[in-house]
């Protein structure tokens, strides 16, 4: 069945559950006259070994998705807990499993009986205790009714329990379970900064914050980040409920919600608010949270689902799946990882696709990529106008960026200039030629094909996400699709074809053994950031696939890809580029074949891990490159053993460095790094050794 008759058939059903953009549906009710959609429902519970506990599944009505999910109790309790989840993409085959029997506030199941269709025996049982509850006015707010605690809280308000299936009035209150009661103040959570918080350096990085946008900074603190905006000539506004509680809430093209959930200790009000910002939001919500790590657990002691610190704040410290998760059940939408504890969630799926095709374009360089192609070229005589480009630079320039930027010749709508460009070169065409003729057709068809894998990666790791309709791609990338691709569905077949292929270990082992750059072992390939893009399309799907789960990979240093085990781990260091000695701050596992995330704190003042070896890990032709292998052999020539393992601890190498004679770092005139043209000369220390000199002199490593 293909995605057109999947959607036929889920509209056919005579009955279900309809919410926004999927259908309820129980189990067992399926109608037998479905007989397309009862057989592949079939084939996929054997293929996924879906157990009978799923007993509820959730038709997509635009996405060729189905989950299958478990209510126990469904025709005992009013309203069941939520207890697991199988949700498949059908278009790839991607599997994604979710429990909330752990959870404080589990989603729960309201109206019944439109699952069930008229004639099930149960039907107007659970109709007459939707009737009742409508009749409290319980309905008056559906987006916010579908958890456990908000639930619960209605229910208090109202002063209404349950006797079976039927409603009741309450003898006395109602009262929740109780917990410990502590004054939890939000407020001290507010800090100051002296810098653009992520959320906001996200935004200013992928141009959404324009003149023209309006942008709404919900839960702003103490303002530091709406000032610094307002200065610089945005249109910005801002709310607080203690900083700036007069600021105007009102519809804006850009919400941010940043790290405010995790400050919110009651789940019904942290619900209400992620609403709240989403209604707001015309354009994009911006949602950020602090993310779990292997110290969170030391911040404080246990309080509802989060912590309470020493200060009588309350922390809930999500990890990176499950905000993901809470956000997509909260809106019932999808969220795009841009960061660790950092999603955009879009209004427009068009939007949504664009911004996820821009990630994964590369900048090219034509100039220096000519040179690479042809390291000696020469101007071609046979130029009909050789002044051509002298008076035009600027406008044939920015036609060339362009052109390269699509992978093809732009459209009239494509290039803000196109009537200048005809008027001054006569037709998009001379001026493809021209570019040929100044930097060679081999430079034009590379920067093409790097293009062209650039629209593979991204159909690949749309297909990762979820299958995206032809109808919701914006109108640049169904252009691309048609020209490089030959049409939406070969391209999706192909882009299919290769993210299967980073699914394999044999093909990843393979890959990783042939790229000629970084650094390889017998586990994994290591590489720094940058290089990601010269990768093999399949390796970049791969590290792509950990790129949607955490977000943009700009604060990571190394990227090191495991082989065998479906892994990648981004590595980040204090100062990779100015230190010699980078220490290890924190280290992101990412589980591609679980999708799931674990962070690693490694700031350790007993075991600190140091990067040596730089230079293994950069490009051929990084500027730094030449030095740090100075540097590398120079310290295996004073004794220091870098051969067994990734050499040592920080502290060890301080007492490795202590024992020598610090006039020998002098000597070394071969090597210049950064931290020695500011040390003093070798006659102001003699042969002192380095204990007795302060540590500062140790941080020009470190």
């Amino acid at each position: 069945m293909n995605h057109e008759n999947f959607i036929k058939c889920v509209s056919e059903l005579p009955f279900g559950k309809r919410i926004n953009k999927s259908l309820y549906v129980f189990a067992e009710s399926l109608p037998s006259r479905s007989e397309k959609l009862l057989g592949l429902v079939e084939q996929i519970k054997r293929q996924f070994e879906v157990g009978p506990e799923f007993n509820v599944i959730k038709f997509s009505l635009w996405e060729f998705r189905i989950s299958f999910l478990s209510y126990p109790n469904f025709f005992e309790q009013p309203h069941p807990e939520l207890q697991s989840s199988i949700t498949i993409n059908l278009a790839t085959g991607r599997i994604r499993v979710h429990h909330y029997q752990y959870s404080d506030n589990p989603p729960i199941l309201h109206r019944k009986e439109a699952l069930l269709g008229c004639a099930h025996p149960y039907a107007d049982e659970f109709k007459s205790l939707t009737d009742e509850e409508e009749a409290q006015g319980l309905y008056r707010d559906p987006k916010i009714i579908g958890f456990k605690r908000n639930w619960e809280s209605l229910l208090e308000e109202k002063g209404l329990s349950y006797s079976g299936h039927k409603l009741l009035k309450s003898n006395g209150p109602f009262t929740l379970p109780q917990t410990e009661k502590v004054p939890v103040l939000r407020h001290k959570t507010a800090i100051v900064r002296y810098k653009f918080s992520r959320p906001i350096q996200t935004l200013l990085e992928y141009g959404f914050l324009t003149e023209a946008a309006s942008l709404l900074d919900y839960g702003c603190g103490q303002g530091d980040d709406v000032n610094r905006l307002q200065q610089m000539g945005f249109n910005v506004s801002a709310w607080d409920p203690v900083y700036y509680p007069n600021g105007f809430k009102e519809s804006v093209d850009i919400v941010n919600l940043g790290f405010v959930l995790n400050v919110i200790e009651d789940p019904v009000e942290r619900m209400e608010v992620l609403h709240e910002a989403y209604k707001l939001s015309s354009k994009l919500l911006v949602v950020s949270t602090l993310i779990a790590s292997s110290s969170t657990a030391q911040l404080g002691r246990p309080y509802k689902d989060g912590i309470l610190t020493s200060r009588n704040t309350f922390q809930k410290y999500f990890h990176q799946d499950e905000l993901e998760r809470y956000v997509e059940d909260v809106l019932d939408t999808s969220a795009v990882a841009v960061g660790l504890g950092i999603f955009y969630v879009f209004r427009s799926p068009s939007d949504q696709q664009q911004f996820l095709s821009n990630r994964t374009k590369r900048t090219i360089n034509w100039v220096e990529l000519s040179q690479r192609i042809r390291p000696v070229r020469e101007k071609s005589p046979r130029l009909r106008r050789p002044g051509i480009y002298e008076r035009n630079p600027e406008l044939l320039d920015s036609f060339w960026a362009r052109m390269l930027e699509l992978g093809r010749v732009p459209t009239k709508d494509e290039f803000d200039r196109y009537d200048d460009l005809r008027k001054e070169v006569g037709s998009t065409n001379k001026a493809k030629n021209l570019f040929m003729q100044r930097f060679g057709e081999e430079t034009l068809s590379k920067a093409f094909e790097l293009r062209r894998n650039d629209l593979q990666v991204y159909l690949a790791l749309s297909n990762f996400r979820k299958q995206v309709p032809f109808k919701h791609l914006p109108d640049e990338l169904r252009i691309d699709i048609k020209t490089f691709l030959g049409g939406y569905k070969a391209a999706l077949e192909e882009s299919q074809a290769l993210l299967f292929s980073a699914g394999n270990p044999e093909v990843i082992t393979r890959l990783c053994d042939d790229t000629s750059f970084g650094f390889l072992d017998h586990q994994a390939l290591f590489i720094q950031r940058s290089l990601i893009q010269e990768l093999h399309p399949i390796l970049r799907i791969y590290v792509g696939c950990a790129e949607v789960l955490y977000g943009d990979l700009k604060d990571v240093d190394i990227v090191k890809i495991h082989k065998r085990s479906g892994k990648v781990s981004l590595l980040k260091y204090d100062d990779f580029e100015g230190k010699v000695f980078p220490e290890l701050q924190e280290r992101i596992k990412v589980n591609l074949r679980r999708q799931a995330i674990e962070v690693f704190d490694h700031r350790s003042t007993e075991r600190q891990e140091v990067l040596y070896f730089k230079e293994r890990y950069v490009s051929k032709d990084h500027p730094e490159r030449q030095r740090w292998e100075e540097f590398s052999n120079w310290l295996k020539n004073l004794g220091l053993d870098l051969e067994t393992g990734y050499g040592p601890y920080k502290q060890e190498l301080l007492s490795f460095l202590e024992s020598r004679d610090l006039a020998a770092y002098q000597r070394r005139r071969a090597f210049s790094p950064k931290w020695a043209v500011r040390k003093p000369s070798a006659t102001a220390f003699g042969n002192r050794p380095v204990s007795s000199f302060p540590f500062s002199t140790h941080s020009r490593f470190f």
